[in-house]
């Protein structure tokens, strides 16, 4: 006979078992969530304790100039990681401290202190050299323990060698070797690669497993930038804005660019003062650091100083606002022209001042230019012309051909930090504001708009789009970008270009202090007042000198702009200051492309040689420029000890002196080369290269079938150098 169960035990029963059920229901839901819902978080949990993990750094693209020269590399270097979790007694910890201590020259105690972090990983050192990685491997090889501890991985390390060099158009990586400033920050997402992993399996006490239990992901080098900028017009460009900054102590900074004229290309770009982006918090310039110590060395202020000024010295002037004075006046001279409000016949009559309601606005020739033509006034600099011209002009037109000249928007020429123009909105002009803004005044644009601008007057009309890098490359040899030369619109017709070229090239020749014999040389100066704020329009006394040129006139092939903010000089004329500086940059860039001065284009009238011995290398390059006349430079020096002639020779225009800023450098003698059959360019280089002058006889010698027949100093005598060797030319038969 069966015994049933009691009513209580029942109860009992039916209780375990929903208990049971629960427990089970639990524990599927805590094995679902281990399993499915927490899955990546339990995977990751497991790697990290079965594996160690040590990135592998991409080696980071080069930055190169247009010919391949190198501006940034990264070289190897190597970092030093720890595993603080692996060690397991004090003992190691100490050898460990010690060991590394002596490897890398670092604090021991500070090591010592990592060690007893509770972490997977911690870099000890990066980006050391090869001979100190060598050190630490030599102590990791010591034990074997110490392998599964301590590791070495490559950590590119970034360079500059070229120092100073382009700086500011470059940029700089941090610490964590990722682009920060310039062409660096710009171009990153190319320039840094990927990172690799290197992955390897740890015993279960935190030590490295046998190399078949690892893992390594290759890091993906970063690609090559190849610039637009041409290395050696980018180190005359400097040499010379360098020498103006210590002639005219200048008290802000200077900023020159230089363009091909019909490509858009950036050739050579640069603000200085500027740093070395190997260190770019650190203050080299000595002028600046001369100038802090009016701050008390080692005070709060002198820091707060010097942190101002390092900061002001990595940004890029050409892409920041200036006024521009009257190197604008080449826009306000082209709408006229454009709209034919002006005949190349008419005249005004500037009486030293124009009206424009009851202000009176003065002209820097304050009794007057008299009667003038619009060729005259562009090279007198004449206020009043240009504010009768802007009244035609109106401002509806102002407007849209400000426009039309790309100076209200960025140029987009590939570099960060880039302004727009700042103007007066269409419509809110007063007839003052629209009189000063048509010499240059009451209103901002950057030097790469203005350069851009003229460029395209100087282009025929055709304003091509600026641009500073030409090609990246990945690391397998693939052109991935490229830029090329790009025509965005047309902003005059040729014709007013021509007239433009014709009338700048004129305002040169009659301005003296950047003209050159034999080289046709275009421009304008500027020298604008600067304003503190925009709405500020009290004179406070301080200028930008400025100068703006292409050349060959008739076929213009490059383009200079020159800005000098806030010289310290008794003048602070751009036709003083900026000119000659402007004239010295774009004629050793004429010489660099191979364009030879054309003697044809002129008289060679003799001139008597200045002296200029004891005098700065400014002051001697404005003095010679006054008479004519060209140098050559010769050491490394600021004061000119040596001149080759001496004072009083008479030479032919644009002849050349050579200057010596160190005596025991000067070589008085040179060998006449052998002229006969050569081309008037292939003698002046020949001459040239010789440190001789040349006189010209006989027929045009801009003709491509006229050849030297004679010389009156023959090929191979032994001559002073700089003497002139008169040169006869005549038309081959045909």
């Amino acid at each position: 006979m069966a015994i049933r169960p009691s009513e209580k035990n029942l109860r009992r029963y039916s209780v375990m078992r929903i208990l049971a059920l629960c427990m089970f229901g639990v524990l599927v839901c805590r094995l679902f969530f281990i399993q499915v819902i927490g899955h990546d978080m339990y995977e990751q949990r497991a790697i990290s304790q079965q594996t160690q993990e040590i990135t592998i750094e991409a080696k980071r693209g080069s930055i190169t100039d247009r010919n391949g020269n190198a501006l940034a590399v990264s070289a190897t270097a190597y970092k030093v990681v720890m595993a603080p979790s692996a060690i397991q007694d004090d003992d190691t910890r100490e050898e460990i401290a010690d060991g590394l201590s002596s490897a890398l020259g670092m604090d021991r105690d500070k090591i010592y202190e990592m060690t007893q972090r509770n972490v997977q990983s911690v870099e000890v050192a990066r980006r050391i050299e090869k001979d100190v990685a060598d050190k630490v491997s030599e102590f990791i090889s010591s034990d074997k323990s110490f392998s599964g501890i301590v590791s070495l991985a490559e950590d590119p390390k970034r360079y500059y060698p070229n120092g100073h060099l382009l700086s500011t158009v470059l940029g700089f990586v941090g610490t964590d070797n990722n682009g920060l400033e310039g062409v660096e920050y710009m171009y990153d997402e190319y320039l840094k690669g990927s990172s690799g992993k290197l992955i390897a399996a740890k015993t279960s006490v935190g030590t490295a497993m046998p190399f078949e239990y690892e893992k390594e992901i290759d890091a993906k080098d970063g690609c090559t930038v190849e610039l637009t900028v041409d290395m050696e017009m980018q180190s005359f460009l400097e040499k010379h804005l360098e020498n103006a900054r210590v002639e005219h102590n200048v008290q802000n900074r200077l900023a020159g660019v230089i363009m091909n004229v019909k490509t858009g290309e950036v050739l050579a770009m640069s603000s200085k003062p500027d740093y070395d982006p190997n260190s770019p918090f650190t203050i080299t310039d000595e002028m600046t650091l001369e100038m802090l110590k009016q701050y008390g060395e080692g005070t709060e202020e002198y820091y707060t100083k010097y942190n101002e000024y390092a900061k002001v010295y990595r940004e890029n002037k050409v892409l920041q606002q200036y006024e521009p004075g009257s190197t604008f006046k080449i826009f306000t001279a082209s709408m006229a022209l454009e709209e034919g409000l002006v005949s190349l016949t008419e005249t005004f009559n500037c009486v030293g001042y124009l009206n424009i309601g009851s202000i009176k606005v003065r002209c820097h020739k304050t009794d007057g230019h008299g009667t003038e033509t619009l060729k005259d006034a562009i090279a007198n600099s004449c206020n009043p012309v240009f504010m009768a011209l802007g009244a035609r002009i109106g401002q509806d037109k102002y407007y849209d051909y400000v426009t039309l000249f790309g100076l209200r928007e960025k140029t987009n020429v590939g570099l960060p930090g880039e302004y727009s123009g700042y103007h007066f909105q269409k419509g809110t002009m007063s007839a003052l504001n629209l009189a000063n803004a048509s010499f240059g005044q009451s209103f901002k644009i950057t030097p790469m708009q203005l350069i851009a601008g003229v460029c395209s007057v100087a282009n025929d009309g055709q304003y091509m789009q600026p641009y500073i890098v030409n090609r990246i490359i990945d690391a397998e040899g693939n052109v991935i970008k490229e830029n090329t030369p790009t025509v965005v619109r047309q902003t005059v017709s040729k014709q007013t270009s021509d007239i433009l070229k014709e009338y700048l090239e004129y305002t040169v020749e009659k301005g003296k202090n950047a003209y050159v014999e034999g080289y046709r040389i275009a421009g304008k100066t500027g020298t604008s007042q600067k304003l503190d704020t925009r709405e500020d329009e009290e004179d406070n006394g301080k200028r930008i000198a400025s100068f703006i040129c292409f050349a060959p006139a008739d076929d213009p092939q490059i383009c200079v702009l020159v800005v000098v903010d806030e010289p310290n000089s008794e003048v602070q004329y751009g036709s003083y200051i900026a000119a000659p500086l402007g004239r010295d940059i774009i004629v050793d860039a004429l010489d660099y492309m191979g364009i030879e001065p054309d003697y044809a284009q002129g008289t060679q009238e003799e001139v008597s040689v200045p002296n200029v011995v004891g005098e700065s290398i400014g002051v001697a390059s404005s003095n010679l420029a006054a008479s004519t006349l060209q140098y050559k430079l010769v050491g490394d020096g600021e004061t000119i000890q040596y001149q080759i002639p001496s004072s009083g020779s008479k030479l032919p225009e644009g002849s050349t002196v050579l200057l010596y800023t160190d005596k025991n450098s000067v070589q008085d003698t040179t060998v006449v080369p052998d002229l006969t059959g050569k081309t008037a360019a292939e003698c002046n280089q020949l001459l040239t290269n010789s440190d001789l002058n040349i006189k010209v006889v006989g027929d045009n010698i801009s003709y491509s079938n006229t050849v030297a027949v004679s010389q009156d100093v023959g090929a191979g005598q032994t001559v002073p150098k700089m003497t002139v060797v008169t040169v006869t030319f005549k038309q081959k038969e045909e």
